[in-house]
């Protein structure tokens, strides 16, 4: 027997609802690595902080690679024995992660943890997504989803926060694993036996292509996270890792021509224009995500703010994400021009940049700081739900999954990594070139203490390197304006196109109606 709903018949349907949310929510916050205690648990563990950045990236991939396969899992078990089985295996790894010093098995823990809580998430995503969009409207439910997930996970970062602040960075690892141990029984008790539809073997998933996947992807990842730690390209682990990436990606997409059963369609990214431009999009928005290193780095060397206070600014990013959801709900439902969305999702990202550029100083109350965060969170929704809708539009159900490892993996680990590498060394170089400016006025200086200067001239530095960074942040507005307002985004107007071309060719347009009538 088939049940496409994931409790049983005897469920009232308010409990079910309860249920979702009580699954959903520790699902959306579990994490490898937790963004608020990186420091904590670098110094805990005598490590750089680059291998907690890996070990964050890690769980990106391992979510990316759960994607290629989740439905073919989900048709193969029943939706009790997936949530079971995860939550008990997720609950295992959390608390290994916890009490290990090996950074190895943070690093391997995490991916696993990606891996493992798409399936389960899956389970409760599908419930969802009926719910919020009973006709199947992708934009409907983009527009309540993203903003909703983006929120919990803001409001997960705090609390996260908090807990370490009052206890120990091994905190959240522990209460996770214990909330990962009550879905489990919760599964067990309310959940029926039966599945979702016919029975679908696994022999069918080409095993090879997903390890491919997944190894290409960490030693990507390797690579571009240590790669300003290892002196970029004068390292033989750096140009190691990314020629291994790139030879494994290119046995991938040279395998999947031969498949019968192709776990990743690569040709959509050639035949798909929205797909192509989708990804590009993807990656310019990375630069701006990646800034988030400049305003921590501002923060916390500078103003001297601790994690909790980060976490609890990152809060004003909430009203923003509510703001995109509104903005995009509304506009699905009028035909807006997709086009407009997203030039307004990048220009509250400019905003934001400008706004940091201009007010970065010695001293500043932390209110001066909630616009900027705000615009932040409006341009993260506006571009997380205008990207992906654009790049999906026109996607049978079946490519849109084989492509949704590859699109995860670009949007938040490929994106901000790379993006986050090139400012990393940016503001390295000009923290170096600061100093060394400002060290020439000292040298016609006397000082007693010579010593008593350095953080002044620290602070100075990283300032003006920041400000530097962003300076040129602010500028790469134009290529992508320039980039987003030359694309059609599927709404072409032949009529305007006629116009365009008497007018390159010098031709009279008099007599021609510029609308329809």
């Amino acid at each position: 027997m088939y049940n496409k709903g994931p409790f049983a018949t005897w469920v009232p349907k308010p409990l079910m609802l309860l249920l979702i949310i009580i699954f959903l929510l520790p699902l959306l916050a579990l994490n490898g690595v937790y963004t608020s205690n990186i420091s904590d648990i670098s110094g805990a563990l005598a490590t750089y902080t680059e291998y907690i950045s890996m070990a964050n990236n890690a769980t990106t991939i391992g979510t990316a690679v759960a994607g290629t396969i989740v439905m073919r899992v989900k048709m193969r078990f029943r939706s009790k024995e997936i949530i079971v089985f995860c939550t008990i295996a997720l609950a295992g790894i959390s608390y290994l992660i916890g009490i290990t010093d090996n950074i190895m098995i943070v690093i391997g823990g995490s991916f696993l943890i990606g891996f493992l809580k798409m399936f389960a998430m899956i389970e409760m995503m599908l419930p969802v997504m009926f719910i919020l969009s009973p006709t199947g409207e992708r934009g409907r439910f983009y527009s309540i989803f993203y903003p909703l997930t983006i929120g919990i996970g803001q409001f997960s970062s705090y609390f996260i926060a908090d807990l370490i602040f009052n206890s120990s960075w091994q905190a959240p690892y522990f209460y996770m694993s214990i909330m990962m141990l009550i879905i489990a029984a919760l599964s067990l008790i309310f959940q029926h036996n039966q599945r979702f539809c016919f029975k679908k073997p696994l022999y069918q998933i080409d095993w090879l292509s997903l390890v491919l996947f997944a190894v290409s992807a960490m030693c990507l990842n390797a690579g571009l996270t240590f790669m300003q730690q290892q002196g970029w390209f004068s390292s033989p682990l750096i140009i190691g890792s990314l020629l291994l990436s790139l030879l494994l990606l290119a046995a991938l997409v040279y395998r999947q021509k031969f498949l019968k059963r192709k776990l990743i369609k690569f040709e959509l990214i050639i035949q798909k224009e929205n797909v192509r431009h989708g990804l590009l999009l993807l990656l310019l928005m990375g630069a701006y995500l990646a800034s988030t290193s400049i305003f921590v780095q501002y923060t916390v060397g500078v103003l001297g703010y601790n994690n909790l206070i980060n976490a609890k600014l990152n809060l004003w990013m909430i009203p923003g994400i509510v703001i995109a959801g509104l903005l995009a709900f509304h506009g699905f439902k009028n035909k807006w021009n997709v086009k407009f969305y997203i030039i307004l999702g990048f220009m509250a990202f400019f905003l934001h940049t400008l706004m940091l550029y201009v007010m970065i100083q010695p001293q500043m109350n932390i209110e001066y700081l909630y616009l900027p965060v705000f615009l932040k969170g409006l341009g993260l929704g506006i571009l997380f739900i205008g990207i992906w809708y654009y790049a999906t539009l026109n996607l049978e159900i079946d490519d849109m999954l084989s492509l949704i490892g590859i699109m995860l993996l670009v949007r938040t680990f490929v994106a901000t990594a790379f993006a986050g590498s090139i400012i990393s060394w940016a503001t390295y170089q000009g923290q170096w070139q600061s100093l060394n400016d400002i060290s020439m006025y000292l040298d016609t200086g006397d000082f007693s203490d010579g010593m008593s200067m350095y953080q002044t001239t620290q602070v100075n530095a990283i300032m003006a390197s920041s400000k530097i960074v962003l300076g040129y942040l602010c500028w790469l507005i134009v290529p992508i304006l320039i980039f987003v307002l030359i694309h059609h985004y599927g709404q072409f107007n032949n009529r305007r196109i006629v116009f365009l071309r008497k007018i390159v060719r010098g031709n009279t347009l008099r007599g021609y109606r510029f609308q329809n009538k």
